[in-house]
């Protein structure tokens, strides 16, 4: 950037080689005190205002070759003292001529401001644009040349090289403050970036989370609905499971049916096989019934050896038939699931109602079943009784003890036995 010395440099530079020719540069372009007095003077005896303008003061130094005026360029430019314009002759035997002066010059200073002072008879234009090029820092003079003109170049060459530094100056401090502003901005935008990463990591790991709390979440409901030994619902879901298909029920008018289901003689197992035994006696029994179930139906551990399975949308007589058939299938598959040193033999009673038969609510009809399964189990077990369809009736659910009916046929009476 320009100091403030610079900021309105008027250094001037002659290169001629006739000292004669230094001295009227210097009555031109320097400062004389004598018009200014001369003008008061008159003023001061006509009584009329000054009317001389105090003239352009310029800073002037001379060289007589060439390879001096680049030596006086070199130095002041390495001083922070530019010149702002250089008057060149363009013959100054026995040295450099004019051209070869001023390409040095633009060497050493390439924003001097040079006036070429030759005739035309001198060198041709064209040989001079060839040699130095195309230039907005060269001006021809034209010599003889007057006063005048040497006097308007040296200011309006100052002017211009003054401007060009102001600008570059401008241009420097705007540069500065776009720097500065753009550093600004790098900075936020790393740090907007930075937040971004770590709001991005937020999330990703939030979402982590939620994955691991849905699944803890699924396995706290599997642990909570469902029973340890055996996988299917435990008691505090069959009930809750039955209160909504009952709801649903009763909203489309459909019919719901539950059926219980008892081990038999499961205390038996226990005693003469153990307790290990008898839970795998108890986890063939409910695989057994889970491998036979639809997907809308519902199967739960009551508790100890008993199951309660619930059929939405099915008839009494429909649900009587599936609970013969998973008789008949535990009856032939569940005691070979056990591996005991004997073949195990496991059967089950079971008990159906229906809605159909007067339940108002879930427990009723866990507890109709339940009677029915008393009564499979008083008629000896292993076989399937339902309350009967004749109870339906408009006096049927003032009764104390439904009726019920077997649906296991009774096996045949040996002949011997008659």
């Amino acid at each position: 950037m320009m100091n403030e010395e610079m900021m309105d440099n008027r250094r001037i530079m002659v290169i001629d080689d006739n000292h004669s020719i230094h001295d009227d540069f210097r009555k031109v372009l320097c400062s004389n005190a004598g018009e200014g007095s001369l003008a008061q003077a008159r003023a001061a005896l006509f009584g009329d205002a000054p009317r001389f303008q105090e003239p352009e003061r310029f800073d002037l130094d001379c060289a007589d070759q060439g390879q001096a005026g680049v030596s006086l360029a070199r130095k002041a430019r390495n001083d922070g003292r530019p010149y702002a314009v250089a008057f060149v002759d363009m013959r100054m035997p026995p040295g450099w001529d004019g051209l070869e002066t001023v390409e040095r010059l633009w060497k050493e200073d390439p924003e001097l401001q040079v006036v070429i002072c030759t005739a035309y008879s001198d060198q041709p234009w064209d040989e001079i644009r060839r040699r130095v090029g195309r230039s907005d820092n060269l001006l021809i003079l034209q010599k003889p040349f007057s006063s005048v003109e040497v006097l308007q170049l040296a200011g309006a060459l100052s002017r211009k090289w003054n401007l060009a530094h102001k600008v570059d100056a401008q241009l420097s401090e705007l540069n500065k403050l776009v720097d500065e502003r753009t550093a600004e901005l790098q900075h936020a935008n790393d740090r907007l970036t930075h937040l971004n990463q770590s709001l991005v990591r937020t999330v990703a790991d939030l979402d982590a989370a939620q994955t691991e709390i849905s699944r803890k979440n699924a396995e706290l409901e599997q642990l909570v609905s469902r029973d340890s030994l055996t996988g299917c619902l435990n008691r505090r879901a069959v009930y809750a499971n039955l209160e909504t298909a009952f709801a649903e029920n009763r909203e489309q008018g459909s019919e719901l049916c539950c059926v219980m289901v008892d081990i038999d003689h499961f205390k038996r197992v226990n005693d003469q096989f153990g307790h290990m035994v008898g839970d795998h006696a108890i986890q063939a029994v409910a695989a057994c019934l889970g491998s036979t179930m639809r997907l809308t139906d519902i199967v739960g551990r009551y508790g100890g050896e008993e199951f309660c399975l619930v059929f939405p949308r099915t008839t009494l007589a429909e649900a009587a038939d599936m609970a013969e058939r998973l008789r008949i299938r535990i009856a032939t598959e569940a005691g070979a699931r056990v591996r005991t040193s004997i073949r195990l033999a496991l059967t089950v009673s079971c008990g159906v109602s229906s809605t159909k038969l007067g339940a108002y609510t879930p427990l009723e009809l866990v507890d109709q079943a339940d009677k029915a399964l008393y009564a499979a189990k008083e008629s000896g077990r292993n076989c399937v009784m339902a309350l009967d369809t004749i109870i339906a009736g408009a006096n049927g659910f003032d009764l104390v003890e439904p009726p019920v009916r077997r649906i296991t046929p009774r096996p045949p009476i040996p002949a011997d036995s008659l």
